[in-house]
């Protein structure tokens, strides 16, 4: 079968990979320190990341029924298209490719670029060589074929799998007393249930990206039963990872201590074993951002690509080249403008400008779930269980994430917004008459 060009090739091990591989990033590596803050005792920080999952889950749950529905490269676009009109499609391929996509990939890059330091002397002002040079491989690999991209990423989920089981055993086998670990330096204050809600902030963002092998559904052999399973079973596998280590970073830290720390794995670690514990972590933090790298460009690109797809100004971007059968000027447009992110090295400051956007999109397909159960009654499509109840709380976890927002960082918010409005008269001009 064919969809828009690109052939159904990929099973349930793949899209498995593909969340794993996004979603897995360093975040686990750090993001810990910054639950501690909100939460001050072991048990609500297993809560805080229990429910964080859960909270997935439901996002997992809503997606899955989308994806069946419509089984077409482009996910969240392809959805919000259907549900709310060509528009409101466009202004989240807009936004995913201005920004969101792009800078992720380019600040993944840096990261790759300044572990890479710990195993070769790189000179100084090589770094953004190193990052742009990460992005342009990444970039070529995908372009030569999809199996090239997802046996690739196959390989590096599983080292990213095998790599946070070691950690956490090797943190529980060899702890022991007197480590040379931060202390606390002040007693853990009471936490009341209702801390959880911003602890949840750096939780989610931990878990951000379970919902990216639905960019590719259009490329699925079987959307109505092994893609749903697979990103439920995706998310499953997270959260008892992201559990397990959190277990074991606490068995050896107070959230206190975790405090006094920004690379908790990385202090373990060289407590444990010295500098080849450091080694061991650099390793562990470049398998994870390369994964991410290659999911992100793997997945990026069929947003640009379903956009083409749509229209004829912007059909050269949904052509799949017909030797390796991939979108090459859909990759090549999201390669070149992350690449210039790089550059420009300020990308930073846009992603958190434009953070309330991922909530009020993932909001939106909630909603759709009940727009197009009631637009297209007659599709046989996988059907979510606790229908209304999962997409209920879905959307409106959103919606209160995306008023949260904007009611905290209210100029953040409004740079946002002009950033997103930016995107209405860009449509026009492609899609004038």
């Amino acid at each position: 079968m064919v969809s828009g060009g690109l052939k159904r090739q990929l099973g349930f091990w793949d899209s498995i990979a593909i969340n794993i591989g996004i979603v897995i990033g360093v975040g686990i590596f750090r993001v810990p320190s910054e639950v501690a803050k909100y939460v001050h005792s072991p048990e609500w920080m297993i809560t805080a990341w229990i429910l964080g999952g859960l909270i997935s889950l439901t996002g997992v749950l809503c997606y899955a029924e989308l994806s069946s529905l419509f089984p077409r490269s482009g996910g969240t676009y392809v959805f919000l298209r259907e549900a709310y009109g060509p528009q409101i499609g466009f202004l989240f391929g807009w936004m995913e490719f201005s920004v969101l996509r792009a800078g992720s990939l380019a600040g993944v890059a840096y990261v790759f670029s300044a572990y890479l330091k710990n195993f070769i002397s790189i000179g100084p002002g090589t770094e953004k060589a190193i990052a742009i040079s990460a992005i342009a491989a990444f970039t070529l690999l995908n372009i030569c074929g999809l199996h090239y991209g997802t046996r690739v990423q196959n390989v590096l989920s599983v080292l990213k799998v095998l790599t946070l089981l070691g950690i956490s055993f090797a943190i529980f086998f060899f702890k022991r007393d007197g480590l040379d670990l931060p202390a606390a330096q002040s007693e853990a204050p009471a936490t009341h249930w209702w801390y959880l809600a911003p602890a949840l902030i750096p939780v989610l963002w931990g878990y951000g990206g379970w919902n990216e092998s639905t960019f590719m559904s259009g490329e699925f052999k079987d959307t109505q039963r092994a893609l749903p399973l697979s990103l439920v079973m995706s998310i499953a596998i997270i959260t008892g990872l992201y559990v397990l280590i959190n277990l074991a970073y606490l068995s050896v830290l107070s959230p206190q201590a975790m405090l006094q720390t920004e690379s908790i794995a990385s202090d373990i670690f060289k407590a444990l074993f010295g500098t080849p514990g450091l080694l061991l972590i650099s390793a562990a933090v470049l398998i994870s951002a390369s994964g991410a790298l290659n999911s992100c460009i793997l997945t990026g690109a069929r947003i640009p690509y379903a956009v083409g797809q749509d229209s004829v100004r912007l059909a050269w971007l949904g052509h799949v080249h017909a030797r390796l059968e991939t979108p090459v000027r859909a990759f090549l447009m999201n390669g070149v403008w992350a690449i210039l992110l790089v550059l420009w090295g300020n990308f930073e400051e846009l992603l958190f400008f434009t953070g309330f956007a991922k909530w009020l999109f993932f909001m939106l397909a909630g909603a759709s779930v009940f727009i197009l159960r009631r637009k297209h009654p007659e599709k046989q499509n996988f059907q979510l269980p606790g229908y209304p109840f999962v997409p209920i709380f879905f959307t409106g976890f959103a919606l209160t994430l995306f008023i949260t927002t904007i009611v905290s960082e209210p100029r953040a918010a409004m740079f946002g917004a002009f950033l997103l409005l930016l995107g209405f008269p860009v449509y026009r001009f492609f899609h004038r008459d």
